[in-house]
Formats: C-alpha cells, sequence, structure tokens
C-alpha cells in the first residue's frame, strides 16, 4: 500500500491526476486509505493460502467476483492505467485491466518477487523493481530498476518538532522498534527482557510500536519506566518517528528499508524467517553489507544478545554516524518520481 501512495503522490506532483485505489475491508488500507485524498473502492478478495485450508476452496469464486467488480469500477472509472504494487490485491485488478485492454504496470518491493507478480508480469506494459536481482523473473519485459517508492514525507520533519508531537525528551538518543502494521512478537519479548539492561543507559529512551497484538501487555509492562518508553499499537505518522529516532530495531521488509535509508538511520534488521524465499534476509544483507545495518537471525535474537548490540552502538556514536551515512548512499529518493514520469510516458502525456 506505502509505495502506492508514494506513487500517487508523484503522479500528482507531475500533473493533474484522479486515482483510485483498490482494496479490501480486510487489509491495512481499509483503516489507512480513508484518511486520505483518495476514492477508495473495496473487493471480496483474499490471499490464498499456503497450507491446506478449506477457504482455499473459496479462492476461484473470490477471484472471478474480485476481477469483475474491478471492471465494474473501471468501467465507471475509465482509467488510464493500472499500476499494482503486489499483493493478492493486485491479481484481479491487473487481470481485469488486461481484459479490458487497459495499460497495466508493476512495481515490484522485494527481492523475490510475490506470486501474483511473477504470474502476470509477462503480460504487463512495465515492470519497476526495487533490486537488480529481481529481473531474472521478469525476462523480455520492459523492467526498469527504480528503487521503492517512498512517500514524500518522509524526510522532511525536524527531529525537534518530531519529539515533541510524540512526547519524547529531545535530548535522548531515541531507540525506534517497530514490526511492521501487525508488530513482531519475537522483537517485542526481546525488548521486554533486555529493558532494565537497556534501561541502564540513562540518555537512552524507546519509541516501540508493539501491534495491535502485544500493546496492552506491553503498555502493562513498562509503567515503571515512563516516560522514558513510549509505547503505541500503531502509527501512521511514520515521518515523525523516523525524524525523532537516532537508531532503529525493525524487520527488514522492502518498504522499511526504503524509508530508513531515505532517512539516514543506523538499523538492527531481524529479518522475518517465515518470508517467502527468505527474501527479507537478503534484504537485510544488503544493508549490512554496506555497512548501513547490524543483522541479527531470529534464531539469534535474545534479551542479552539485543541489550549488548545496542549498548555496542550506543557507546560508538561515530559508528552509528557511518552506518548513518551508508544508509543515505543506498537510498533512492527519486523511484517513486521516476515511475511516475515513465508511467506517464506510456499514456502518451
Amino acid at each position: 500500500m506505502y509505495p502506492g501512495i508514494a506513487i500517487a503522490q508523484a503522479l500528482e506532483e507531475a500533473g493533474p491526476t484522479e486515482i483510485l485505489f483498490i482494496g479490501t475491508a480486510y487489509g491495512l488500507e481499509n483503516r489507512v486509505l480513508p484518511g486520505l485524498p483518495y476514492r477508495f473502492e473495496r473487493i471480496w478478495m483474499r490471499g490464498l493460502r499456503r497450507t491446506l485450508s478449506p477457504a482455499n476452496l473459496l479462492f476461484p469464486l473470490r477471484l472471478l467476483v474480485s476481477a469483475l467488480q474491478c471492471g465494474y469500477h473501471f468501467a465507471r472509472f475509465k482509467p488510464h492505467v493500472v499500476i499494482g504494487t503486489g499483493g493478492y490485491v493486485s491479481g484481479p485488478a491487473l487481470l481485469a485491466a488486461r481484459l479490458l485492454r487497459i495499460p497495466a504496470v508493476i512495481q515490484e518491493q522485494n527481492s523475490f518477487p510475490g506470486l501474483v507478480n511473477r504470474l502476470l508480469g509477462r503480460f504487463v506494459d512495465q515492470v519497476y523493481l526495487t533490486y537488480e536481482a529481481s529481473r531474472a523473473y521478469f525476462k523480455g519485459r520492459d523492467v526498469v530498476v527504480t528503487g521503492n517508492p517512498v512517500r514524500g514525507d518522509f524526510g522532511r520533519t525536524d527531529r525537534k518538532t518530531a519529539r515533541e508531537r510524540l512526547g519524547l525528551n529531545p535530548k535522548h538518543i531515541t531507540l525506534l522498534i517497530f514490526g511492521g502494521s501487525q508488530g513482531a512478537r519475537a522483537i517485542n519479548e526481546a525488548v521486554l527482557e533486555a529493558l532494565d539492561t537497556l534501561l541502564a543507559q540513562p540518555d537512552l529512551q524507546l519509541l516501540w510500536l508493539t501491534g495491535p497484538g502485544d500493546y496492552e501487555r506491553v503498555q502493562n509492562a513498562v509503567q515503571a519506566y515512563e516516560p522514558r518508553v513510549v509505547v503505541h499499537a500503531f502509527l501512521e505518522d511514520m515521518a515523525s518517528a523516523y525524524a525523532a529516532a537516532d537508531l532503529v530495531l525493525c524487520r527488514a521488509g522492502a518498504t522499511t528499508l526504503a524509508e530508513i535509508t531515505l532517512c539516514g538511520l543506523p538499523a538492527i534488521l531481524v529479518p522475518y524467517p517465515y518470508a517467502t524465499a527468505d527474501h527479507q534476509d537478503f534484504n537485510a544483507r544488503a544493508l549490512e553489507d554496506a555497512g548501513a545495518a547490524v543483522r541479527l537471525r531470529q534464531t539469534e535474537l535474545s534479551g542479552p544478545a539485543l541489550a549488548n548490540i545496542v549498548t555496542e552502538l550506543l557507546q560508538q556514536p561515530e559508528k552509528r554516524r557511518a552506518m548513518a551515512e551508508a544508509a543515505r548512499k543506498l537510498a533512492r529518493p527519486q523511484a517513486a518520481k521516476e515511475i511516475a514520469q515513465r508511467v506517464r510516458a506510456l499514456i502518451g502525456l
């Protein structure tokens, strides 16, 4: 969703544009998109489960109905182009676009492309990639490596304003902790175990985004450490969270890495171990090899291991600065703009 929003913003900046988002009533988009100035239509689609499940029996029907729903929305909206940013929702939208002969584009965030993009990549007009390694999956297409699009508000908020907005001490070193919109139980458990050691550092504070499942438990556990620990289940204003941070502890999803490199933040990355083709570990290794991050496999994650890494980085400000500079060198801040320009050229603008 977030790369899609970044592309929408870049298209609007390039010229008069009307945007329609297609999503579901179940995903993060149903919480975020209604607060943005875009038209949003919901379809019945749900993902195919990777394990044996009775729910998969409904998948063919869901795909058919959702493609018809997309066709109905396209007939009313009359789009010049349909852009799929991965995930199961893109499937029926791209299928409907092809059947209606509407130009179609794919944007792939991860090193190992998702199932929908791998299957439909041969039928679209353009493919935009985050990683050069993904090119092998889209042979013979108009393929461009642009990097991953990031929303335009990132990197524009100053630290003082961000910390005031989030209730943080302006003088303390801030560790930002998050695991995606649903949180990461393994990261949360390790931080809870490491709390006493971490907060023995008198100038450290935590901005901790737990995800909804762990929020109440973590909030209760950190009451004795307030106000040095600020806890949220989810934070839509991630631009302020990044601006407030000195160091990040997070997963290694492609959008997250695009955001932290754009903001020039040193990171401790715990790749999600069940990601398809272990692509998050591939993502994390790219930053580790560049000197921008410390990679910590989930099998190695524990309170003491995490506390040791954080303490070491806190005691080495020069190393943090070098990691931040390495992160900035990996950023592709023009990705959304480049995609918008090429999409406009595709449809004759």
